[in-house]
């Protein structure tokens, strides 16, 4: 009996040892201060998520879009389909769901997003200039390109944003109602600004950000992002 209980308090000991030892290994980095209070993604995360920011990015046009024309693909191969647009600003959609990528007069990638029906985001808005190239791949079925209208808004679907031309400036708290998304905050020559957003009510997130002018939004992975004007 006296083994069994010097074993029973030997076991309770070493349970003790190793939860302790766990707790002293607990991260408490700025990296993972900055996620829990903020949800804002630093490190390897932040890292594989962003890649080289192409400058293609920051493109402006005017917005009037007095060259734009919309295009309809009723049917896109199962190759794909690459477009040539006129300068402007669009908003392009598609069914099912596919890739939407954008290249620059050089090949190289500017963006790509899931876009369609069973996706995050339904539609994807950018300024193309002429000399870019817009692919769809073959998982959709049909393709529509939009002229997309500018005016100052607080909810922003996947795409890229100027803040002081789509949003004002300014201290807001932002959120998806469902779903994931993920918030990109970019100036030129500066590191990316990177928050993860959870909707629904279990787990729900919310990130408190200040908008310049002078940056740039990429919404990804979201049909929209909420943005809620703060005073505080």
């Amino acid at each position: 009996m006296k083994n069994i209980m010097r074993n029973g308090r030997a076991i309770v000991f070493v349970f003790l040892l190793l939860v302790g030892c766990q707790a002293k290994h607990i991260p408490t980095t700025e990296q993972a201060v900055r996620y829990e209070q903020n949800y804002e993604l630093l490190g390897d995360e932040k890292d594989e998520l962003i890649k080289l920011v192409n400058p293609a990015l920051f493109t402006t046009v005017d917005r009037s879009n007095p060259q734009a024309e919309a295009v309809s693909v009723p049917v896109v191969p199962k190759t794909g389909e690459e477009l040539k647009l006129k300068t402007g600003r669009y908003m392009i959609t598609g069914y099912p769901t596919g890739n939407i990528y954008v290249f620059d007069a050089q090949g190289k990638e500017i963006l790509r997003e899931i876009v369609g029906d069973y996706a995050g985001a339904g539609s994807l808005t950018v300024s193309i200039d002429e000399s870019y190239t817009v692919r769809a791949d073959g998982g959709y079925d049909s393709v529509e390109v939009f002229l997309s209208p500018t005016s100052l808004n607080t909810e922003l679907s996947a795409g890229v944003w100027e803040v002081g031309t789509d949003i004002k400036a300014g201290k807001y708290t932002i959120s998806v109602d469902q779903g994931y998304g993920i918030l990109q905050i970019l100036e030129k020559e500066k590191d990316a600004i990177l928050y993860e957003l959870v909707g629904g009510t279990i787990g729900r997130t919310e990130s408190t950000v200040q908008l310049k002018e002078g940056q740039w939004l990429r919404v990804t992975d979201a049909s929209f992002i909420t943005f809620h004007p703060s005073d505080t």
